[in-house]
């Protein structure tokens, strides 16, 4: 919804002005007349353009969850601890989004449902430990807890990203170079080779064959790896039951996989952990969990284990079998059945698969370097040998005559 800056008459007919968001100008008119305030004027500030790159962010979300937690904790009333952070807030997207949880308490929601409007800000897990925290009377813990969450989501983000990126980059880089060689250096030198007549061996023949093809459709080649980089993405967010096979090749993956297998883990048992915690029951967390988790293939495996357990069974015996879960993951999900601790017994199992992520990520850091490096010293080699060999044979030869 927009924001209107708006001025406005009092009955005793003192001027004043504010900024409300409403759905346009009519609704923003039937608001301010609830409050015994007549409409003179109102305009619609930023445009939704301007909204829609002020993206709300995980940082911005930490933000707001450390000051929910301060401010509540301080005394300070729910409404006028969101009037404050609406006013001092600096992205005019995540402005909007308090204003309209401000406004959805004044209409009588709870917070937990004014969040549920805001799907783009505030996702299941929030809303749900939201929503336990006002059951519990505990919405300042609940909120630190959250400002904690969003900390460990952002590292886990964080590792995601870097998992994905050095090998793209690490691709980007041997094709362009690949490309260089076979539609520029190689028939440069085919060129020379043909003028002096030299007899060529098999492998020269073969790379100089694979650059008249690559040097002929070099345009199309890179149009097409345009297109596929444009298209993966894309790919990647597709819905129905195609995103859980796109989602279970990424685990698949040679280098990537693992990492991401890693990080799907990690971010299932931490959420179960918190939402558990939290009071809510591991049927209706692991409803949750399916969203949260991040992987469609991973998603339907909690899918599985969750029906399980709707019909009877315990959450070990549910997830035991699957080959998604490794043993260890079932084998700590027991102990926490039996001792107790369930919430604990998950949380050594985000704490052990964070851990595996951020090495396996530093690992392959370390590793890529000297592998691309090796990569691309055996295709310049292989370059050299195939093409300057014939020279330098024709060289030698003529020499001895």
């Amino acid at each position: 919804m927009p924001r209107y800056k708006w001025t406005a008459l009092a009955a005793d007919g003192a001027r004043l002005s504010g900024q409300t968001t409403a759905a346009d100008a009519g609704a923003l008119a039937a608001q301010l007349e609830q409050s015994g305030l007549l409409l003179v004027k109102a305009r619609a500030q930023g445009g939704s353009l301007h909204l829609l790159r002020a993206r709300i962010r995980l940082l911005d979300l930490v933000n707001f969850s450390f000051q929910a937690t301060m401010m509540l904790r301080a005394g300070v009333p729910l409404m006028e601890a969101l009037r404050d952070m609406e006013s001092a807030e600096g992205n005019p997207a995540l402005q909007q989004v308090i204003s309209g949880l401000a406004e959805g308490l004044s209409s009588g929601k709870t917070l937990s449902q004014a969040m549920a409007a805001h799907p783009q800000a505030f996702d299941e897990v929030y809303v749900s430990l939201v929503r336990a925290g006002e059951s519990s009377g505990q919405l300042p813990e609940v909120f630190a807890k959250l400002t904690e969450t969003l900390k460990w989501q952002h590292e886990i983000a964080s590792q995601t990203r870097k998992a994905l990126i050095y090998p793209c980059a690490a691709l980007v880089i041997i094709t362009g170079v690949t490309l260089f060689l076979m539609s520029y250096l190689v028939p440069q030198v085919a060129s020379l080779l043909k003028v002096m007549r030299i007899e060529l061996p098999w492998q020269t023949v073969l790379m100089i064959k694979i650059s008249e093809v690559v040097e002929a459709h070099v345009g199309k080649i890179v149009v097409g790896l345009v297109l596929l980089v444009v298209a993966l993405p894309t790919l990647a967010r597709i819905p129905g039951p195609m995103r859980g096979v796109v989602d279970g090749v990424k685990l698949k993956l040679p280098i990537v996989g693992p990492v991401l297998r890693q990080i799907a883990l990690a971010r299932f048992a931490y959420v179960l952990a918190l939402l558990y915690a939290a009071g809510i029951t591991v049927v209706e967390a692991l409803k949750v969990v399916e969203i949260a988790v991040g992987n469609r293939a991973v998603a339907q495996a909690v899918a599985v284990a969750h029906g399980s357990i709707v019909q009877g069974r315990g959450l070990s015996a549910a997830f035991s079998g699957m080959t998604m879960f490794p043993p260890m993951v079932v084998s700590m999900l027991r102990v926490g059945e039996a001792t107790g601790s369930l919430d604990a017994a998950l949380e050594n199992v985000s704490y052990f698969y964070t851990r595996q992520a951020r090495e396996s990520v530093e690992n392959l850091q370390a590793t890529l370097q000297p592998v691309l490096t090796v990569v691309l010293g055996l295709m310049l080699g292989a370059v050299i040998f195939c093409t300057l060999g014939p020279l330098y044979d024709s060289v030698i030869t003529n020499a001895k005559f």
